[in-house]
């Protein structure tokens, strides 16, 4: 994947891009969440990053596209709403990833092969239905 494209993603997503070989990796912090673990605050992306890969696929037009989105629980049923419009985006898991952690916080995996600019267009849509600008 090239640069530009990577680079084209991230604005989109409004991330930060990182190539990893030919794998596009755009990270997007959530500047807004002032989540606690265990009592102590954090700022590590595993707790409060959306993350997103793009993958080349033997067909030109098409990567593999995964994503690993935080929400707050009041977040998560309008982004599903709106994603689940997608006729190629599928959910494959909604769960948490800590205990004891404030605000609650949900983890949705996102999985599709498609153009890699309509994946991020439509989940940057659905993450503005969410609350998330």
């Amino acid at each position: 994947m090239s640069k530009t494209l990577c680079s084209k993603l991230a604005e989109i997503l409004k991330g930060e891009a990182e190539q990893k070989k030919d794998v596009c990796m755009v990270t997007r912090e959530r500047k807004d969440l002032k989540a606690t673990i265990l009592g102590h605050p954090t700022h590590s992306d595993l707790v409060i990053a959306l993350e997103f890969s793009f993958e080349p696929t033997p067909n030109k037009n098409k990567t593999l596209n995964l994503a690993e989105l935080v929400f707050l629980q009041e977040e998560l049923n309008p982004f599903l709403k709106a994603i689940k419009k997608s006729d190629e985006i599928k959910v494959s898991a909604i769960h948490n990833h800590w205990l004891f952690e404030k605000p609650r916080l949900i983890y949705m995996h996102l999985e599709s092969i498609q153009n890699p600019i309509d994946f991020a267009k439509e989940v940057a849509e659905a993450l503005k239905k969410a609350g998330l600008k």
